[in-house]
């Protein structure tokens, strides 16, 4: 299997689901507005709705970038890739997985490397 095409097929998928998800949350945006207020106090229901839109957007965002590094073949250092790969971690369980696989491509470039 060429590492190389792993690689921009990760990064691929990142960047797709990455798009998808953006999308579907602009689709839904109206409602979860009203779900956040209906959860929470009319005065500071906007409050923890711009939080939550905030975080979803800094994970759509990491999804993306990494994609992209992926896609670009980019090395990253260990104080950029690891965080990242957190924020993509936690954006999900497509992301749980995508974030394996960026691991294992990861340790698979550092063990070629190697030799």
């Amino acid at each position: 299997m060429n590492r190389t095409l792993v690689q921009k097929v990760i990064g691929l998928a990142l960047i797709l689901s990455g798009a998808v998800l953006l999308a579907l949350k602009i689709m839904n945006i109206s409602e979860a507005k009203e779900s956040w207020d209906a959860w929470a106090s009319p005065s500071s229901g906007t409050v923890f709705f711009i939080g939550a839109l905030t975080g979803e957007l800094l994970f759509l965002a990491a999804r993306i970038f990494l994609g992209y590094v992926h896609l670009k073949n980019k090395d990253l250092g260990p104080w950029v890739f690891y965080p990242l790969l957190v924020f993509v971690f936690l954006s999900g369980l497509s992301g749980i997985i995508l974030a394996l696989a960026s691991l294992a491509i990861r340790f698979w470039q550092r063990q070629a490397e190697k030799t």
